[in-house]
């Protein structure tokens, strides 16, 4: 029986040197096209599969890249693992995914189990005690980088939403439909995120003249539910309600049915993260959408230059959410006159300057010289169905 084809019979059936098929392997990308294509065309014709193995052990390198997520069936993390997947296919690297339960002890032994699994890198979204507690588990010579939960002063490389100024528009808009009862429901003022939203949030009803209403409703859809049920029974409860991520979201959707709030009538409701099905729903919901491909591609970009020990001038990158605008929030009721209500639809297709005064302004500045803020190219005001 034949063996395996090898890389000399390879080199041998393209015409090339050794070397050049080496090169091939590895991406160099120095080798001319017509080159590439040899090569690539030899290895299928020979089945050549490459000894990963044996390239491992020659460059010192797996491959192989660590992803740490406090709970996989988020929906948020779930799609930014996906596309961490799409870019480490096309890149040749594999990935090892693993989940903390929210637990920093579980954190340290998972970062453990990848280190001895030598991983070239990992991507961290820290549990609730935020990544510097974290570092001595990783190690000053582990390439690592710390995604959506960041924090103050984030030791590695980090990239995340901008969280002050997307719950920021978000107020913004709730104030510019004539809400003045707005409540913010915060899973915890634990996460440096979370607390980046409140912030954002308080910034607006200050500018506003209007008192900030944050409650903490829990960490689990089932708490959540819970205490907004018993915000919805209070006798003057908010005609806004803004929820702080998908988690809590589903809690205030079983709220806001059981209690039969109608939805946008009697309160308007956002929501920070947006997801298909948030579009399926009787009225689909508003949404703060959070740039996942972005972010994915930046914590790609960052990893890699880790790496490869390449300079890294701007280490912190802060990506623009997105505002949906659908039927879950309307102009508030006492302010619907027969003109208001003919206005309230947004005014979709209207050219910017006949809406009505949704200013695109941006969120005080807050962020540090060594941060920079990637915007999408699309208007804090989003019109969409």
């Amino acid at each position: 029986m034949r063996g395996k084809p090898t890389m000399n019979e390879v080199a041998s059936e393209a015409g090339v040197s050794l070397g050049t098929v080496s090169k091939v392997l590895n991406g160099n990308s120095t080798v001319a096209a017509e080159l590439r294509m040899r090569v690539i065309a030899a290895c299928e014709r020979l089945n050549y599969q490459r000894n990963w193995i044996a390239a491992s052990l020659r460059s010192r390198q797996t491959n192989s890249i660590g992803i740490i997520v406090p709970d996989i069936l988020n929906t948020f993390y779930a799609a930014l693992v996906e596309k961490l997947e799409n870019l480490a296919s096309v890149g040749g690297y594999t990935l090892m995914v693993v989940t903390t339960g929210e637990d920093p002890q579980r954190a340290r032994e998972r970062i453990g189990v990848l280190k001895e699994r030598q991983v070239d890198g990992m991507i961290v979204i820290p549990s609730f005690d935020g990544s510097e507690l974290l570092a001595p588990a990783i190690g000053a010579d582990m390439p690592c980088v710390i995604a959506d939960r960041i924090s103050a002063k984030d030791a590695y490389p980090s990239v995340a939403t901008d969280n002050f100024d997307a719950a920021y528009q978000g107020a913004k808009y709730l104030l510019s439909l004539g809400h003045r009862h707005i409540t913010l429901a915060v899973n915890t003022r634990r996460l440096w995120n979370s607390e980046e939203r409140i912030a954002g949030f308080e910034r607006a009803l200050v500018e506003g003249k209007v008192n900030a209403d944050v409650r903490i409703v829990g960490m689990t859809v089932e708490e959540a539910r819970i205490s907004i049920e018993g915000l919805c029974r209070e006798p003057a409860r908010p005609t806004a309600l803004f929820t702080s991520n998908n988690l809590v979201t589903l809690g205030a959707l079983r709220a806001l049915q059981n209690c039969r709030v109608d939805v946008p009538g009697e309160m308007s409701f956002l929501a920070f993260d947006d997801f298909e099905w948030l579009s399926l729903l009787q009225p689909a919901v508003s949404a703060i959408r959070q740039p996942v491909d972005q972010i994915a591609m930046e914590a790609w970009r960052l990893i890699l230059h880790e790496i490869g020990g390449q300079p890294i001038p701007t280490p912190h990158i802060r990506a623009s959410g997105e505002l949906i605008i659908r039927g879950s929030t309307a102009i508030e009721r006492g302010l619907q006159s027969a003109p208001a209500r003919a206005r309230s639809r947004f005014d979709a297709g209207k050219p910017a300057h006949e809406r009505l005064d949704r200013r695109h302004l941006r969120g005080p500045d807050h962020r540090g010289a060594d941060t920079t803020r990637i915007d999408g190219g699309l208007e804090p005001w989003t019109i969409k169905a």
